[in-house]
């Protein structure tokens, strides 16, 4: 019966310390799953950067701050063709949803000295179909900022060296002893000017030692400001100016009336220049202009064409020439018409002579 017993108690505790061990082992689990995502839907994305910076295989991978996911595999891409890095890593699928082509994608540190880790701008956009390929943007690292450093430092000691050996202006200030000596004369001058107005001569050293320059200072003041006091009292045009509102009312009026005189006048120019008034068409047709170009042409073709008439009438070229410039012609025609006169005069005296009338 005691042997039962202490059969019965040691297959209590072998539970006990399964049960135990099974616990932790579970714990275990779970907390390697948060850690790995190993319980949460994940989906894979690939990100091509041409410098990874020392990033290793299990990297966490950032989306604004929140640890998102974690680095599977990185290897070059296409190592015949360019020299590009490809980063494998798997995300939080919803995570993934915000991830977009504007997303900024980078490498960073932890600290000055910690591990590496994949860090994600958020997109602006929230895809339900996100894609799955990006691009990386590289980050200048301490060795950039160092090589930077180094060529500045180079150019300073350039810069250093041309001045010490006097080039440029800033090696003339250092070097010119003719610098120096000015420097030390105008000096000197300085000190006899101050001088010379502490004791009063010149023209600043009476204005800094005599109190007349002071006294007429203040001597016009006082008028000028007996002159405002006159004018804010008096009743004189310049205190209307300033006082009377019934004037201030007439500026006023005349500023608007100017403002509507200029309404005025721009709507008289719109209609002036608008196609569907008379001067309108006149201003802006270009038919009617071309018409009227071609009116003028025409007009001075038949002048041209009238003095060649006349300079040929006058030249004695064709009839009208000969009637105008032939005397013998004109002589003729003022003995046919004188003829025909005496014809019809004799016509009336004797009738007979030319018509004869007869019955049967």
């Amino acid at each position: 019966m005691e042997r039962s017993n202490q059969i019965g108690w040691a297959q209590v505790r072998a539970g006990v310390f399964i049960l135990i061990t099974l616990l932790l082992a579970a714990g275990a689990i779970l907390l390697m799953g948060q850690k790995t995502k190993l319980f949460i839907p994940t989906s894979t994305i690939r990100i091509t950067m041409k410098n990874v910076m020392g990033l290793k295989e299990g990297a966490p991978v950032w989306l604004a701050g929140v640890d998102v996911g974690v680095v599977q595999q990185i290897r070059f891409e296409n190592p015949r063709d360019t020299n590009e890095v490809l980063i494998v890593a798997e995300v939080d699928s919803k995570a993934h949803k915000k991830i977009g082509p504007d997303s900024i994608i980078t490498i960073k540190t932890r600290g000055l000295m910690g591990e590496k880790y994949v860090d994600i701008l958020p997109s602006a956009s929230y895809y339900d179909r996100p894609v799955s390929r990006f691009n990386g943007k590289a980050v200048h690292t301490l060795d950039d900022v160092a090589q930077k450093a180094g060529v500045t430092f180079e150019k300073l000691n350039s810069i250093v060296d041309n001045v010490q050996s006097g080039k440029g202006t800033l090696g003339l200030l250092a070097t010119d002893t003719k610098l120096y000596i000015n420097a030390v004369q105008l000096s000197s001058e300085l000190n006899t000017l101050a001088g010379n107005i502490n004791r009063g001569q010149g023209t600043l050293g009476k204005l800094a030692r005599s109190g007349e320059p002071y006294d007429k200072l203040m001597q016009i003041l006082s008028r000028a400001d007996k002159t405002l006091q006159d004018i804010q009292t008096a009743d004189g045009s310049l205190n209307r100016l300033i006082h009377d509102k019934a004037l201030y009312t007439k500026l006023v009026s005349l500023a608007e009336k100017s403002n509507q005189a200029a309404d005025d006048v721009r709507e008289l120019n719109r209609r002036l220049t608008s196609k569907d008034t008379t001067l309108g068409m006149l201003l802006s047709d270009r038919e009617l202009y071309d018409k009227g170009l071609s009116l003028i042409t025409r007009a001075d073709n038949s002048m041209k064409d009238l003095e060649s008439a006349a300079a040929r009438i006058k030249a004695g070229e064709g009839t009208a020439g000969k009637l105008i410039n032939e005397k013998e012609l004109y002589e003729k025609l003022n003995r046919a018409v004188d003829n025909m006169d005496a014809l019809m005069v004799d016509i009336r005296k004797n009738p007979g002579r030319y018509v004869k009338l007869s019955l049967f």
